[in-house]
């Protein structure tokens, strides 16, 4: 989960995680293999290695030596590729930032020391999912995800991601507000909203930590999250606004 210490150079056009099925074989058994620890795989023009995971808390998070970071940048990194023990296929903030930080996608494995789950990249270039219909996972597929998301997809803007850890609402952080405000939005009355503007509301929380996009005809589209990290039978939706109205805290508009 901790973040590489260090930036790309550069990254192919991604063409999709069928680029690298080729390792995903030896990704699992390794993963598999060095459960309860984390595992780290770099993937680079010259293939895909895994390597040492030096952390002093190898359970829970992975650091790779500098001599690695040299010889993947020298070979030009495209991914980067770990194991979450845990058993769930979702990033953290550390894992969020580390992604950024690199400039390439990153990917996650979930594995209980007995099975594996399947791949779940992220990052750029990795394939949108469609707007309507997909699951929830916090981090890659949630409300923020489908705002960036359809704001890349209909406006070609490229919105900043915020690092977050599930439950960040619990420790009473304001990151959407925060977020939003640093991503080039700005608070405006329900009065002026329009179709594209965003809202932020408040569900069962002491701080905004839901939001989504008013379209035509008093509809939106907003991804429901779940009561787990990671719960596909949640999945995003475009619905009659009202149902939301009275737990809206903000209206807010881009303006870069």
């Amino acid at each position: 989960m901790r973040r590489l210490s260090f930036r790309s150079t550069g990254f192919p056009v991604w063409r999709g995680s069928d680029v690298f099925d080729e390792y995903m074989p030896q990704i699992r058994a390794e993963a598999i293999s060095a459960f309860p620890r984390e595992a780290v795989w770099l993937i680079t023009a010259a293939g895909c290695r895994q390597v040492e995971n030096v952390h002093e808390d190898p359970e829970h998070y992975f650091s790779v030596a500098e001599s690695e970071v040299r010889r993947s940048l020298a070979e030009t990194l495209l991914a980067v590729v770990h194991s979450h023990p845990s058993n769930i296929a979702a990033p953290s903030a550390s894992d969020m930032q580390g992604q950024v930080n690199t400039a390439v996608p990153w990917a996650i494995v979930a594995t209980d020391g007995v099975t594996c789950s399947d791949v779940v990249w992220w990052g750029p270039g990795v394939q949108m999912a469609p707007l309507v219909g997909r699951g929830f996972r916090h981090g890659t597929s949630d409300c923020y995800s489908l705002i960036r998301d359809y704001y890349a997809l209909k406006k070609g803007t490229d919105l900043k991601e915020f690092p977050r850890d599930w439950l960040w609402w619990e420790a009473g952080e304001t990151l959407f507000v925060d977020g939003f405000a640093e991503a080039g939005f700005v608070r405006i009355d329900e009065s002026e909203a329009r179709p594209g503007d965003v809202w932020l509301a408040q569900i069962r929380s002491s701080t905004p930590n839901h939001g989504g996009i008013l379209l035509d005809d008093c509809l939106t589209l907003h991804q429901p999250g779940g009561k787990v990290q990671v719960e596909p039978s949640k999945i995003s939706v475009r619905e009659p606004i009202f149902r939301y109205m009275r737990h809206i805290t903000h209206w807010l508009r881009y303006v870069g």
